[in-house]
């Protein structure tokens, strides 16, 4: 069975980048979600393997659903422009953070290391 990631990003042309990143590693996509009403109740739902973050969505934060994840152990990583590395570790100790513009190279490395951690 395939591992599934969260992909949670408002910006579709970097979503469909990101998708393509995803599938690329061997994994499928949920997503993706493009507010945060819209992860929330993604979570609510179902629980990915991996969640990919965009801090910045068109309706606020991502973390209300980010607060979700880390209570259910979901490995996260914070994909973003808007992100400050040092606060998003302080919150969520064991996130990654890939701040945009991310190589897909070092993207792709970083969705396989969660995702083989969790064997």
């Amino acid at each position: 069975m395939t591992k599934t990631v969260m992909l949670v990003e408002d910006e579709l042309l970097v979503a469909f980048d990101v998708q393509d990143i995803i599938e690329a590693a061997g994994f499928a996509v949920d997503g993706p979600y493009v507010s945060v009403a819209e992860a929330v109740a993604a979570v609510n739902a179902h629980l990915p393997a991996c969640a990919i973050l965009d801090v910045q969505l068109s309706d606020g934060e991502v973390f209300p659903a980010a607060d979700l994840l880390h209570e259910a152990g979901v490995p996260m990583i914070f994909h973003s422009g808007h992100a400050d590395a040092l606060s998003l570790r302080d919150r969520y100790p064991h996130a990654m953070v890939c701040g945009k513009p991310c190589s897909p190279s070092k993207l792709q490395a970083t969705i396989s290391d969660l995702m083989n951690d969790q064997r």
